[in-house]
């Protein structure tokens, strides 16, 4: 049996889509969460205009935001995610989205949990029905029949909790599907242990910042006023870090290309999972960019299991790579020192990203 790619489950969509008759051109759909492009061809080859959303930046501007457009459409597809709470949002937002009579559908893998569907679906929408089921995919549709019970908006959707690193509990507000809801995981409290204590004047730069758990710590632990910028591609991870820690930059992105200056220290604790598999990608791209992104003296200081390759990838850009702390699974790197040359960036001061709520 061969495995799941990422976009099979958009391909059995897209195959189901393509079997239904056509449409006269002109009925608005709308595509939740789906990175893959097959389902929306195949869509608009059937005669929709079709409208994607998924929280995530990408190199196409627009394509990101916090929450999905507000319709109303014919239809609406939800691409399952693997989070259980963050389907029952996505469905929600769905309902709003299409009106009394109008239909839901749902694809994604067996693995990604699309059998709970039906625990997932809001009240005033039909249990849904099996359309197709292939490749250990199904596609399932829904009918609305009434409003779903919660408000639209992402506000509606906040988890609140309270988070304690070392200097007393305090409320936090994550969204789901965001990195650790609703906790503060081992691996970002062991870096935490392990920051500096910054001069005023610093610049650091949290890398995959999330939340921003770690920017507020690194905040709480300086010395004087310093300057924190959060990268994070989740746009709803950026709207969490905008209630959480509003003092911070914010900016959206998969990589250092959007971020400019030079910096002082450089955290992060870096995703290393992309869809159900285990990935270096990210480490590796943080590990490549790093050393044009630091000042002179600067550091890049990060966590991950200590199983991951995380000396190799980063003496290939870094002179210096040192064990900071070691503890259960994790272990924190620190590495400065540039291995080759690389160009300066540019000194121009980034404009703050402020979600649409």
């Amino acid at each position: 049996m061969s495995p799941l790619g990422p976009d099979t489950a958009s391909r059995v969509a897209a195959e189901w889509a393509r079997s239904r008759p056509s449409v006269p051109r002109g009925p608005e759909v709308l595509v939740l969460g789906d990175a893959s492009a097959h389902l929306a061809c195949a869509l608009e080859d059937s005669g929709f205009l079709v409208t994607r959303w998924h929280r995530f930046a990408t190199e196409h501007p627009g394509n990101g935001a916090s929450w999905p457009p507000p319709g109303p459409f014919r239809e609406v597809w939800v691409r399952m995610p693997r989070s259980g709470r963050e389907a029952s949002m996505l469905l929600h937002a769905a309902a709003h989205r299409v009106g009394n009579g109008d239909h839901v559908f749902v694809f994604g893998a067996r693995n990604e949990g699309i059998r709970s569907v039906a625990r997932r679906v809001p009240a005033g929408t039909e249990p849904p029905r099996t359309l197709r089921v292939k490749r250990r995919c199904r596609v399932l549709c829904a009918q609305r029949t009434g409003p779903p019970p919660r408000p639209d908006g992402l506000q509606e959707w906040a988890v609140r909790a309270k988070i304690d690193w070392g200097t007393g509990k305090r409320p936090w507000t994550f969204y789901p599907g965001v990195f650790a809801c609703g906790r503060l995981d081992p691996a970002t409290q062991l870096l935490i242990d392990r920051l500096p204590r910054l001069p005023g004047g610093a610049r650091v730069l949290d890398y995959g910042g999330g939340t921003g758990i770690i920017a507020a710590a690194a905040l709480e632990r300086a010395k004087g006023d310093i300057s924190v910028q959060l990268l994070d591609p989740d746009l709803i991870s950026l709207a969490a870090a905008a209630r959480n820690v509003p003092g911070v930059t914010r900016i959206p992105g998969q990589n250092l290309a959007p971020v400019t200056g030079l910096f002082d220290l450089i955290v992060s604790n870096p995703p290393v999972h992309a869809g159900s598999n285990e990935s270096t990608a990210v480490l590796a791209e943080l590990g490549r960019g790093a050393p044009a992104a630091l000042a002179g003296g600067g550091r890049l200081l990060l966590v991950t299991q200590r199983r991951l390759p995380a000396q190799r990838l980063l003496s290939r850009h870094f002179r210096e790579v040192e064990t900071e702390a070691d503890r259960g699974p994790f272990r924190v790197w620190s590495a400065s020192g540039r291995r080759r040359r690389a160009p300066r960036r540019r000194q121009t001061k980034p404009q703050p990203y402020r979600p649409s709520m």
